[in-house]
């Protein structure tokens, strides 16, 4: 049986969330994870003003002071590893070396949920389908934009704008009907540059399917992409862990025979 692993969740730390990273790390445990990686929110920007956001130069800080706390109290098979989903590094490139460069991370999940020219995709409207095209052209701008940076490991959750979308009682997905060569342009960029991709499995827990698509990790596969880590992007205990075992299930109809888990920046590959 495959170990679970997660490396996308989200405690307290980030300011979306009011998790222990104890109550967080048991509640996956109970779960079945054995392989965790906290990636508490590290944008530069606050998504409600559009302005430098100082938290972000703590979060690695904070998460390693809780880390210390609670790691001789957790179970002895519970791998517990420190990352950050690190977002919206496109305002402030500057950022990067300080940010990223924290010895301390295992992890670093290259992420984007703010426009420049839109603002936060949560906040959008997608009744009109000409808007929801160009949501996606400059959401795959900024992906690409990430994609050709060095600082992150894996890419989070491609494709998740759907979930705002449909919560609107619109289905608007990437697909590669619509945007095929953008995708593999940016799924060509990972692989040369050596970086992954993750299934966050949040959309497995609310009908949206997983980010990013079956038809999207099959593209990633067949181009050669190895690099896969499993997230539940969960925000509280209640959702730790939860359809981990299913996205497993969709990565191995996709071809995939491993699952990644990163300590020091560096990857490891565990069956599926």
């Amino acid at each position: 049986m495959a170990v679970l692993t997660d490396f996308h969740c989200h405690t307290r730390v980030s300011p979306d969330s009011t998790a222990s990273l104890y109550d967080m790390a048991m509640a996956a445990y109970a779960a079945g994870v054995r392989y965790l990686c906290v990636t508490d929110h590290c944008d530069t920007v606050d998504w409600r003003t559009m302005d430098f956001y100082p938290p972000c130069r703590t979060v690695a800080r904070r998460d390693r002071e809780e880390l210390a706390a609670v790691r001789d109290r957790l179970p002895a098979d519970m791998h517990l590893r420190l990352g950050l989903e690190l977002a919206e590094l496109r305002f402030h490139p500057e950022l990067t070396d300080e940010l990223a460069g924290d010895p301390g991370l295992d992890f670093v999940l290259g992420s984007h949920h703010i426009t420049a020219q839109l603002g936060d995709y949560h906040e959008l409207r997608y009744a009109d389908p000409a808007f929801c095209r160009r949501v996606w052209e400059l959401y795959l701008d900024n992906l690409q934009w990430t994609a050709e940076k060095n600082y992150f490991d894996v890419m989070a959750h491609i494709g998740y704008v759907r979930r705002y979308a449909m919560a609107q009682g619109v289905d608007t997905a990437l697909t590669l009907a619509e945007h095929g060569e953008q995708v593999e342009h940016l799924l060509r960029t990972l692989i040369q540059n050596g970086r992954g991709i993750e299934i966050n499995c949040s959309g497995l827990r609310d009908g949206c399917g997983p980010f990013p698509s079956e038809e999207i990790l099959r593209l990633y596969r067949s181009l050669g992409g190895e690099i896969v880590t499993a997230g539940s992007d969960a925000h509280r205990p209640a959702d730790a862990g939860k359809c981990l075992a299913q996205g497993y299930d969709v990565l191995r109809a996709c071809g995939f025979r491993y699952i990644t888990v990163f300590t020091g920046r560096k990857p490891e590959f565990l069956p599926l």
